[in-house]
């Protein structure tokens, strides 16, 4: 697909929208959302919206000033609704990208490496996270340029990447989650493995995990009197995976709204980003938090033990009350596990 350039994905004609699904944490979008933008703006056909898990005047407000294009809903249902009514509100794009709003973007060749994946190995559902090493691994498949892309059958669901054509073949989201408003990922990722979509439910590239920070705040919704598995998702989601179920006709539960913000809206806020000035839409006190996150998230992949103490003490420096640069220092000490 060429040199690596953004104007690569343009090359093969195909539409890819980029979904970042939040709910709660505007504070979250302000920080990561100028370089998707940038992004985006440079990316002729790629396109980024922003999904909204109920009805908060704040993120409405902010979406208007920065004309960002953003699909709200009137109730609460989960990120799994929330994904639902982008794919019943925009059909027509031949790739889905879904971020968390915690996912910090790096380096925006990641959704054309992945569109280059699919196009060299056929598989239609992507996953990825910090690690990028599925659980209960099942095999790789080599790609080219020395990568592999690694099969498993749990992993996370901060990046997912999807072809138009699989998630037509398995449908949405499960309409269960909605009454929990969470999880939901892994049962559906099992259908694209039922479908032959893909050799396991979760495919990830580590080598591409470093396109993006990841960062790991608290849950919105959380509810401790779930059951949980040994494989860290509920009873009731391994019991549905255990129906194999093939198909899911889209669910959207409440009614949602497009703001109608044209996609090149996104200029004026992707002009706003600079490399050299990170997190510009925050004040200086979260400016500082943020970049002390961001140094704390560079330690714990970092390689030796200078260059982890390094961004260590550069993130206590910034912000030395972080829970997450207390968090990073546990794990590098051995306190806490990796």
């Amino acid at each position: 697909m060429g040199d690596g350039s953004p104007r690569d994905l343009v090359q093969t004609g195909d539409r890819l929208l980029v979904c970042v699904t939040t709910c709660r944490r505007l504070e979250r979008l302000r920080a990561y959302l100028p370089p998707l933008a940038a992004f985006a703006a440079s990316e002729s056909e790629l396109d980024l919206l922003v999904s909204l898990d109920g009805n908060e005047a704040d993120y409405l407000e902010f979406c208007d000033r920065w004309t960002v294009p953003l699909l709200w809903s009137e109730e609460r249902e989960g990120v799994g609704f929330s994904k639902n009514r982008v794919l019943t509100r925009f059909p027509d794009y031949d790739f889905y990208v879904f971020l968390d709003d915690d996912v910090e973007l790096v380096d925006g060749r990641v959704f054309r490496e992945h569109v280059e994946a699919h196009r060299e190995t056929g598989i239609h559902h992507f996953s990825l996270f910090e690690g990028g090493r599925p659980r209960r691994p099942r095999g790789s498949t080599p790609l080219s340029r020395g990568r592999q892309v690694l099969h498993g059958l749990f992993g996370g669901g901060q990046f997912n990447f999807f072809t138009a054509e699989g998630l037509h073949r398995v449908g949405g989201w499960h309409p269960l989650f909605a009454r929990y408003r969470r999880w939901g990922h892994t049962e559906h990722s099992y259908r694209f493995l039922r479908a032959g979509l893909a050799p396991a439910p979760f495919n990830a590239i580590p080598a591409l995990e470093d396109r993006c920070i990841w960062h790991y705040p608290e849950a919105v919704t959380a509810d401790a009197s779930v059951a949980v598995t040994e494989d860290d998702i509920t009873e009731m989601e391994q019991e549905l995976i255990d129906e194999e179920l093939q198909h899911v006709p889209l669910t959207t539960g409440a009614p949602f709204h497009f703001n109608e913000v044209p996609w090149e809206g996104v200029r004026k806020l992707g002009e706003r980003w600079s490399p050299d000035d990170l997190y510009p839409l925050l004040s200086t006190e979260d400016r500082r938090r943020k970049q002390a996150e961001r140094e704390a998230c560079k330690a714990l992949r970092a390689d030796g033990f200078v260059r982890r103490w390094l961004h260590l003490g550069r993130a206590a420096v910034q912000a030395p009350g972080s829970p997450a640069v207390r968090h990073a220092v546990k794990r590098s000490l051995g306190l806490v596990p990796s």
